[in-house]
């Protein structure tokens, strides 16, 4: 019960399977009481994208609430600000108070993590959105959080998610890549300037990881690939891993959860890598 007493708002947590949602149940099995947030809405200029709906976040909170914590959905486009200004005022109407924020939404089209375009080929509406959508929507959700974490005057946790694209090189991954490796350096700067409001501020970087968004991806690869599987795609894509297996949301939950609490209590600025090995290459 590390989080006994604590609020936390997890953003990207309305779809199944997802290291969002997966977040957010294990904070309220430690004991939090939980806002959890998703976009809840169609973008027909994105076809490849397929965003957490409303009745799924609703039913991802009953679900997480069973457990005998408060959990509150929030539709909320983290790229705007208003929209963000709005989510965090939200979570203090329900709970009066906020001390841990996952800032786990993210994401791209045509320009990563899994369906692999060219810089050539990328066009700037896909790397705009892209931007927006990895590292913007962290910066917006860190800003709002951080003043309401000063307001409280207790302190408090951001934890970003970040991605091991940015480590390396993948090609066809341009925007993708260079959006999530700026959030390592977004979090270090936020780490130095909240660190005297005793607000600590930490990443993680999921390697290849099983989720509905993970599928998703391998459901457009596959349309245009010799291999139609995606679970063979899958398994073609973690034989570079030296631990030869996909990560479980689970997995990348309990690193989050571990960032949050106070066992990480003189940890800030850092970034772990995630990754099954694949970076220790």
């Amino acid at each position: 019960m590390r989080f006994n007493g604590k609020v936390a708002l997890v953003t990207g947590a309305g779809r199944r399977r997802g290291i969002g949602e997966a977040i957010a149940r294990r904070l309220a099995e430690e004991g939090a009481d939980v806002v959890i947030a998703d976009l809840c809405r169609e973008r027909p200029d994105l076809p490849r994208e397929h965003f957490g709906q409303w009745d799924e976040l609703q039913a991802i909170a009953a679900d997480i609430a069973q457990g005998g914590r408060r959990v509150v959905p929030v539709k909320a486009d983290v790229t705007d600000e208003a929209e963000v200004e709005a989510m965090i005022a939200a979570t203090l109407e329900a709970f009066g108070r906020l001390d841990i924020v996952c800032a786990n939404a993210g994401g791209g089209t045509g320009a990563g993590p899994a369906d692999s375009t060219p810089v050539v080929e990328v066009s700037k509406g896909d790397w705009d959105y892209t931007l927006a959508a990895s590292l913007t929507s962290t910066f917006l959700t860190a800003k709002h959080a951080a003043r309401a974490m000063i307001a409280g005057g207790k302190g408090g946790v951001i934890v970003n998610t970040v991605s091991v694209a940015a480590h390396h090189g993948v090609p066809g991954c341009s925007a993708y890549s260079a959006a999530k490796l700026a959030v390592t350096s977004l979090t270090q700067t936020l780490a130095l300037e909240l660190a005297p409001h005793n607000i600590r501020v930490n990443a993680f970087s999921p390697g290849v990881t099983d989720t509905q968004y993970v599928r998703q991806r391998l459901e457009f690869v596959a349309q245009t690939s010799p291999e139609k599987n995606t679970d063979r795609l899958l398994d073609a894509w973690t034989k570079s891993i030296p631990l030869a297996r996909a990560a479980e949301p689970r997995q990348m939950a309990a690193v989050a959860a571990f960032l949050a609490s106070d066992d990480a209590s003189y940890t800030t600025g850092q970034t772990l890598i995630v990754d099954g090995g694949l970076t220790a290459r």
